[in-house]
């Protein structure tokens, strides 16, 4: 049943694909382009070393991440976006915002949206199969809030106030709030080569608790190797340097992220500390083009993008996670990442990816995970 289920869904997607696309509706009010879009992803993995004995012959199959969402662009200057999804058989929602174009460089967005720290804005993991663990363990989730975002070919800067809190049903009325902030300088960009320079401060005043985990960069098991307890700042501080080099056929990214967390107490625990605690962690990747002609870059996002149809690229990734902050002792992991992509189309790739994670003076895990990943 679950096989017919999962074939049955990439046939809905792939009769939405080409059914709908993008359509324009008229109205009196002025023209309406809609943009439907979605995604899902087939991945497979296996374990094939661990000193996890737990884990040492686990095999796994699983389609956690299956989205559907409507675009909208009216009256030329206002845009919307709703998107849902299914995963960990639940359905909620992703995106959900308004934005209003300023002009051409500018614009406005309020509602459910990514913060602008890490990769994670581009809503999905790019080049590798699972995003770095150290993406993992600091970047934010989306959160409700109002940005403005500024975009030319040197610079992007991103700037946002949004509240801290989940849907509690009204309970909680002091969600708390977070500050973020993300500036983006390229002072190379053209048509096969890329420099990027980028920082992000994050400023985050919340009674909601905060935790950092590391874990092995697989979406086919649920896996912890090192984690924080829940802890209760009065404040805390994320930060991010980051860059991008893009020439022809090469690509090389780096990200270092850390959370200064100020005056913290753990939760559900008797003794209180006033102490502070520093964490942090890094991650180096790359790829080169062995069939295709260039490495993308979206300026948008300030990410790399997917290779063109019919490219072949293989890639290389180290990422780390120190959580032996001053006063939180919760071990350090490091893993590698070797793999290949293949794009059929637009539509359509495939990822393979090797990893290998280790927790210092803890476990070690070897494994080899698959993605056939569909969007449109």
């Amino acid at each position: 049943m679950k096989f017919k289920a999962i074939i049955l869904s990439a046939v809905a997607l792939a009769v939405s694909a080409s059914s709908f696309g993008q359509i324009k509706v008229k109205t009196e009010a002025g023209d309406m382009n809609v943009r439907f879009m979605g995604r899902t992803n087939f991945d497979a993995g296996t374990y094939i070393a661990s000193s996890d004995t737990n884990l040492s012959e686990h095999n796994g199959v699983a389609m956690n991440d299956t989205r559907l969402g409507v675009l909208a662009n009216f009256d030329e200057k206002w845009s919307a976006k709703i998107e849902i999804c299914y995963a960990s058989k639940a359905i909620s929602f992703r995106d959900l915002w308004i934005g209003y174009k300023l002009n051409d460089n500018s614009t406005l967005t309020a509602g459910n949206h990514f913060q602008p720290y890490g990769a994670k804005p581009l809503g999905l993991s790019y080049k590798f199969v699972e995003d770095a663990s150290a993406d993992l363990a600091f970047c934010p989730a989306r959160k409700i809030g109002v940005s403005y975002a500024y975009t030319s070919d040197p610079f992007n800067f991103t700037a946002g106030l949004f509240s801290d809190g989940n849907v509690d049903n009204g309970k909680n009325i002091d969600k708390g709030l977070s500050l973020a902030a993300k500036a983006i300088y390229r002072p190379i960009i053209n048509e096969t080569t890329v420099l990027h320079i980028g920082v992000a401060p994050m400023f985050v005043k919340s009674p909601n608790a905060v935790s950092f985990t590391g874990s092995i960069p697989t979406t086919v098991v649920t896996n912890k190797l090192i984690g924080t307890p829940n802890l209760n700042p009065d404040n805390y501080l994320r930060m991010e340097a980051e860059a991008i080099f893009i020439s022809g056929k090469i690509y090389v990214e780096g990200h270092y992220m850390a959370a200064a967390v100020n005056k913290f107490d753990v939760v559900k625990d008797t003794i209180t500390t006033t102490e502070n605690t520093y964490l942090d962690g890094f991650y180096l990747q790359g790829s080169y083009m062995i069939k295709g002609e260039k490495q993308n870059y979206n300026k948008k996002t300030g990410l790399a993008a997917n290779a063109s149809p019919k490219s072949l690229e293989v890639l290389a990734r180290v990422s780390h996670v120190n959580l032996d902050g001053e006063n939180v002792k919760k071990g350090q992991q490091t893993d590698f990442t070797i793999g290949c992509n293949y794009f059929f189309n637009k539509n359509l790739n495939v990822k393979v990816n090797a990893i290998y994670a280790a927790v210092k003076d803890g476990e070690n895990y070897s494994m080899v995970q698959t993605r056939l990943q569909f969007s449109f």
